[in-house]
């Protein structure tokens, strides 16, 4: 008995119409849940949208409040996780609700996985060379710097929303008191190293077209995730450190279009750099390493310093001092992430698709390495 879970909030709903239907005329599928963090208007949308959804029965309904954070993301999936054990699905399949190429094919991969004995499947896809800017620079490189030579920092999608989970992963889960206390965009770290640190078998299973949704304009859109994020592999620093062996499909060909894809408006994002500035901010920067290149984005953009090297002592330092909910840290946090987010735009970026992933993933094994011969932090 399988269920498919979108936690959604104000999303594109021919979109999330195309997405329940697919998971509801799935022959593997026995029920279909929409869990709302949005408004009453959205909601009533996609009610209506899913009475008129053909094949398993689609529910929905708003997500519980359930952790210690900012009500968001992290509500709706342990809402759907706690109730999910309750009733004792079999299997769990987790998605977010605007992936644009969503089909059969992301269920069929997952399942055909879990038949061969596998609890956790996590699905695995290729991303723009500028998308996926939190989990290229602070969530893989912090994992890589406090969990050295695990599966921890390898995994492709860390921040991913997307996985199968077996029953008893879900059990498990949904009795993890550092899961359920997550409510925020955090839950997907939370979830990756709850996951992993079960030692329950365990597949990256690859989605080749990879996952499409909308890009951005301004990164200020995905200011909150920023620091969400950050806090939440923060707060992951000095657990055990996982045993699980990572087992994945082989490498695909990349889509050409993907290849061609920009992910974020340069000029809108750059001007962030230099907006903003108080008095307690630039007090806090006076403290960082190498505070005086920083602190000339008060005048002007300037983030060409950033390289990995020099980020991997700066990601070090907030992971030391970060404070969410402390506004001046996260003003300053972001903007630090602006910088090197920036400067890997601006240079590696633009030698193409390949070697620009092959970069990102060159960092990943300096913050390893790093780690290892220093000892994890």
């Amino acid at each position: 008995m399988s269920l498919v879970v979108f936690p959604f909030k104000e999303e594109d709903l021919a979109v999330v119409g195309s997405n329940l239907a697919n998971a509801a005329g799935h022959s593997r599928i026995e029920e279909v849940w929409a869990v709302s963090a949005g408004d009453g208007d959205t909601m009533e949308a996609v009610e209506r949208i899913a009475s008129e959804v053909s094949g398993a029965p689609v529910r929905v309904f708003p997500q519980e409040r359930m952790g210690r954070f900012r009500p968001g993301k992290g509500d709706g999936l342990n809402t759907a996780l706690r109730l999910a054990a309750e009733v004792g699905f079999d299997r769990v399949h987790i998605y977010d609700a605007d992936i644009t190429n969503f089909g059969p094919d992301w269920i069929d991969g997952a399942e055909e996985t879990a038949d061969r004995g596998y609890y956790i499947v996590r699905h695995r896809f290729p991303r723009a060379a500028t998308d996926a800017m939190i989990t290229w620079m602070v969530t893989r490189p912090a994992l890589a710097i406090s969990f050295p030579g695990t599966i921890l920092p390898r995994l492709g999608q860390p921040l991913g929303g997307e996985m199968l989970l077996t029953g008893e992963a879900v059990r498990r889960l949904a009795a993890d008191p550092r899961v359920v206390e997550r409510s925020d965009w955090g839950i997907d770290t939370m979830l990756t190293y709850a996951t992993v640190a079960m030692g329950l078998p365990f597949w990256e299973h690859h989605i080749a077209d990879g996952k499409r949704h909308a890009l951005y304009g301004s990164l200020d859109e995905i200011r909150v995730m920023v620091v969400e994020c950050l806090d939440a592999v923060r707060s992951l620093r000095g657990l055990p450190a996982p045993t699980t062996t990572l087992r994945s499909d082989p490498p695909a060909p990349i889509p050409e279009d993907l290849k061609r894809t920009v992910a974020y408006d340069l000029e809108r994002t750059t001007a962030l750099l230099t907006t903003g500035w108080t008095a307690a901010e630039a007090e806090l920067a006076a403290t960082l390493p190498m505070a005086d290149l920083v602190m000339r984005n008060r005048e002007r953009p300037f983030y060409e310093f950033l390289d990995a090297e020099t980020w991997g002592v700066m990601l070090g330092d907030l992971l030391d001092r970060f404070v969410l909910g402390d506004p001046v840290w996260e003003s300053l946090a972001f903007r630090l992430w602006l910088m090197r987010v920036l400067a890997y735009t601006t240079d590696q970026a633009r030698l193409g698709y390949d070697a620009a992933i092959a970069y990102l993933e060159s960092t990943i094994r300096y913050y390893e390495a790093g780690a290892d011969h220093h000892g994890s932090r």
